[in-house]
């Protein structure tokens, strides 16, 4: 529902002022009557922009608050939650598994369990931490759309409990995009992979590549972050691949020195668009590398980004390669949330807010 500015400051002369240009976010009408408030608190829209910045322990008691009353006044609507555990540099033990801030850690562990008690409700959800764990979950998740997560070991009973994870996420049939940081190697019984269409993982082994994505036969977006630091982490594979609906790829990340990855030699992939690789996954003949890739695949590949190569090299690839643009620079990703033909959240999204203040 819309009404022009001019209209409300005849009304309700106590309304904030409103902008010409585009649609006030629901939480406008919360203030204006009874009425209007209730309407506003059981659209589900008001409930798709929860987002919660947990830095350093900051008005923690005060948010929580609020969060148990979101939770508790968004009655049957989705939910969609963005959390993050913003770590200060001093406090940079946290990183690696320390206990620089406990009581930042309990912090987490307090608004997670409430998060967790609504999961049935999820929609999007965005739980990020270095090294907390995400909520144990063991209901299914009947609407969950997107997850993206931070540490993958959620812990019961101060064990990590990957099993009623993997089968809560089993049970979750409109999943189909998925970012995890911190990648581990047991992260890959966790995951649905046959319905995912859209994949983000950090941290990723590198011989786990192969098998992520014959796992994810249905994925059309895809970005690895590989990251090996050991030369035995450096397990070559022989294993071709083949996949047919992948059109945007990303394949970058941190190798040993002198430890090219030749993961081009194993892949095929006839739908890509738009791909973006690392000087890393191109050792020796960088041309010859990439024209043998595209001629086996057999792609029209429109846009190669290739951040951090030199000028030269570009010009280079430019003449070998006519067709294709050839970007200095990055893919842009996009809306991670994004879920091909999902109107109903792209919609809402001019009338969700990503401030604190919340509904």
């Amino acid at each position: 529902m819309r009404s022009s500015p001019r209209s409300l400051s005849i009304f309700f002369p106590s309304t904030p002022k409103l902008l010409q240009s585009s649609a006030p976010p629901l939480r406008t009408y919360l203030g204006i009557c009874r009425k209007w408030r209730g309407i506003a608190l059981s659209t589900p829209a008001l409930w798709r922009g929860i987002t919660l910045p947990l830095s350093n322990g900051k008005r923690c008691d005060q948010k929580f608050r609020l969060l148990e009353i979101w939770l508790q006044r968004s009655g049957s609507c989705l939910l969609s939650i963005h959390m993050d555990l913003d770590v200060d540099p001093d406090d940079i033990g946290m990183h690696f598994g320390g206990d620089a801030n406990p009581n930042l850690a309990a912090t987490w562990d307090l608004f997670t369990h409430a998060i967790a008690a609504h999961s049935a409700r999820w929609e999007y959800l965005h739980l990020y931490s270095f090294t907390r764990p995400f909520p144990s979950v063991t209901a299914p998740l009947p609407f969950l759309r997107a997850l993206t997560m931070g540490s993958v070991k959620p812990i019961v009973n101060g064990a990590p409990d990957t099993d009623s994870l993997a089968q809560a996420l089993h049970a979750a049939p409109r999943l189909q995009n998925i970012t995890v940081a911190f990648w581990r190697e047991h992260c890959i019984s966790l995951y649905p992979w046959s319905q995912l269409t859209r994949f983000t993982g950090d941290s990723i082994l590198p011989h786990l590549c192969v098998d992520i994505l014959t796992r994810a036969h249905n994925l059309t977006y895809c970005d690895m972050f590989v990251c090996a630091h050991l030369a035995h982490e450096m397990i070559q594979t022989s294993q071709n691949v083949t996949h047919r609906k992948l059109s945007s790829f990303i394949l970058r990340g941190y190798l040993p020195g002198g430890m090219p990855w030749k993961l081009l030699d194993v892949l095929t992939l006839p739908a890509l668009r738009k791909f973006e690789i690392g000087e890393r996954f191109l050792p020796g003949d960088r041309i010859g590398l990439l024209k043998s890739f595209i001629s086996r695949s057999r792609c029209n590949i429109q846009e190669l980004y290739m951040p951090f190569f030199n000028e030269p090299f570009l010009e280079s690839c430019r003449l070998a390669l006519p067709t294709v643009s050839i970007v200095d620079g990055s893919l842009d990703s996009g809306n991670p949330w994004s879920i091909p033909g999902d109107e109903a959240k792209e919609n809402s999204d001019a009338d969700s807010d990503s401030e604190f203040d919340g509904p």
